[in-house]
């Protein structure tokens, strides 16, 4: 059973009651169930398939007021068609400066509680190029284009672009979960809305929703390595998630969300 370890859905969740104007965006905590969701893949004779997935993912969105500070979690538990089960834990924390000039990141990924992979980095960007660094495992620095953003700064503009009505959004995002590549992610914006009835969002959140799509490429391939369908307001809360990824997918719903204040100095 292959799984993919991608935390890019994670930074989907910005909170921005006003995100056109307001630089210090509210911080908050959130929990969302995982369960394993509808896929269109058929099952291949003697291949090993995913029949049972269940979670959370919590995640942290924090601003000190100079940068973001995130922290996720998520644990998936799953059973394949032999009736083997996996447990699966990724942690990611990131910092990422207001002007979106700068990223420190760290990732460790487990798998029955035996580590897999762990990576510490830094990012940063100037006029010419995105200078990548690296202090665990130790390796040469790499560069990206100048082009390439970060995960808050990405968010920023999908959130821009859907509120300004825009069909169609494609940036170039690195945020070290994969330490050697950046993502070529394409946004389609739908024109679906519905009235979200989770009782999770407290009652001043705006509760007309808007469905997005989000394909996340890697390289020249043609084919996404993981696309995400999710539910989001014009403030930026997402209610739901569906990860489709080549050999399973995943949904997430919110089940708890708390808005923390962080008063700047």
């Amino acid at each position: 059973m292959k799984k993919i370890n991608i935390i890019v859905l994670l930074f989907s969740l910005i909170y921005s009651k006003n995100i056109l104007a307001d630089d210090h965006l509210p911080s908050y905590q959130s929990v969302y169930d995982i369960t394993l969701g509808k896929s269109k893949i058929n099952p291949q004779l003697g291949k090993t398939y995913v029949t049972n997935a269940s979670g959370e993912l919590f995640v942290d969105w924090l601003n000190n007021c100079n940068s973001w500070i995130s922290n996720q979690r998520m644990v998936t538990r799953f059973i394949n068609s032999s009736g083997v089960g996996t447990l699966s834990e990724i942690n990611y924390s990131l910092v990422e400066s207001i002007s979106g000039n700068s990223l420190k990141f760290s990732l460790e990924v487990k798998e029955n509680a035996e580590l897999v992979e762990r990576t510490f980095g830094e990012a940063k960007k100037d006029a010419n190029e995105v200078k990548i660094s690296f202090e665990l495992p130790q390796k040469d620095p790499i560069a990206l284009p100048n082009d390439v953003i970060f995960p808050h700064q990405f968010l920023v503009d999908v959130l821009k672009n859907m509120i300004n009505g825009e069909q169609m959004l494609v940036k170039k995002v690195y945020e070290g979960t994969i330490p050697d590549k950046f993502f070529n992610i394409s946004v389609f914006f739908t024109s679906e809305t519905f009235e979200e009835e989770n009782k999770a969002l407290p009652q001043f959140v705006d509760k007309k929703f808007f469905k997005i799509r989000l394909a996340y490429y890697q390289d020249k391939t043609p084919t996404p390595m993981l696309e995400i369908t999710q539910h989001v307001n014009k403030e930026g809360i997402a209610s739901y998630y569906k990860f489709d990824y080549p050999e399973y997918s995943l949904e997430m719903n919110l089940k708890k969300l708390n808005f923390v204040e962080i008063p700047c100095d």
